[in-house]
């Protein structure tokens, strides 16, 4: 018996999910360059979410192809890429009152970002099929995109001081090398946390929620900040293949 193939409609649907990822990255440096910096990262957090659904709506109903792939991390460049280098220079460096040379510093550190998102995406493009899925090799970019506009969340009116501005870029610039690492992460893709525990994983879920509702931009700068450091202080038993990520 043949298998019935998805109707050609049913194409559109993640595609539809990937141009609202595009829209909600476009629209947050929209807001970004009027100075509302919160829209403008809560849009990116959305844009995360659509960037999430895309790629799982494609596998439930079987319509992934090669061009979704592409668009896909087309699209990734503007939201997590460009979008948050663009957010985080003129939320803390575009300022009258910083020299010049912490300005050229915030645009050196947006600039290796942006890189270092592209070279992450290309890498996984010519990856695809060849490693294990259950890691990832690098931080991937939403992650990275995540952390940096929670920082900005976190702190709406930076502080008017350089030592601070040196500490913003050498985050965003460490995060930015994480993406390019060979660092291996948790892709929680293929987890038996939520077979073997159930109960903990519901609970955790239900702390994360809570956390958020709470205070949303420290609970998501907690979060993206232990998933960074967790390879540096978990260790590992054995060897382990190395990772590809999906819709990222």
């Amino acid at each position: 018996m043949k298998e019935k193939k998805p109707s050609k409609g049913a194409f559109i649907l993640p595609s539809l999910f990937t141009i609202s990822n595009l829209f909600f990255g476009f629209s947050s440096i929209l807001f970004a360059e009027s100075g509302k910096y919160s829209f403008a990262c809560i849009f990116v957090f959305v844009a995360a979410i659509m960037d999430m659904l895309d790629g799982r709506i494609a596998r439930l109903t079987g319509t992934e192809s090669k061009f979704g792939a592409e668009l896909d991390s087309l699209v990734d460049v503007v939201s997590f890429g460009v979008a948050p280098a663009f957010i985080f220079f003129h939320w803390g460096f575009s300022g009258a009152h910083l020299d010049l040379f912490l300005k050229r510093l915030g645009w050196a550190a947006a600039f290796i970002y942006v890189s270092c998102g592209a070279l992450r995406l290309a890498r996984f493009n010519i990856q695809k099929g060849i490693i294990d899925a259950r890691y990832f090799i690098g931080v991937p970019i939403p992650i990275a995109a995540i952390f940096t506009i929670s920082i900005i969340l976190r702190f709406p009116h930076p502080l008017n001081s350089p030592l601070f501005s040196y500490i913003i870029s050498m985050m965003v610039i460490f995060v930015s090398i994480l993406m390019v690492s060979k660092i291996k992460y948790h892709s929680f893709k293929k987890s038996k946390l939520k077979k073997q525990k159930p109960y903990s994983f519901v609970i955790v879920i239900i702390v994360l929620f809570s956390g958020l509702i709470i205070a949303p931009s420290t609970v998501l700068l907690l979060f993206t900040s232990i998933y960074l450091i967790h390879p540096f202080i978990v260790k590992r038993n054995g060897k382990e293949t190395v990772s590809s990520e999906s819709g990222v």
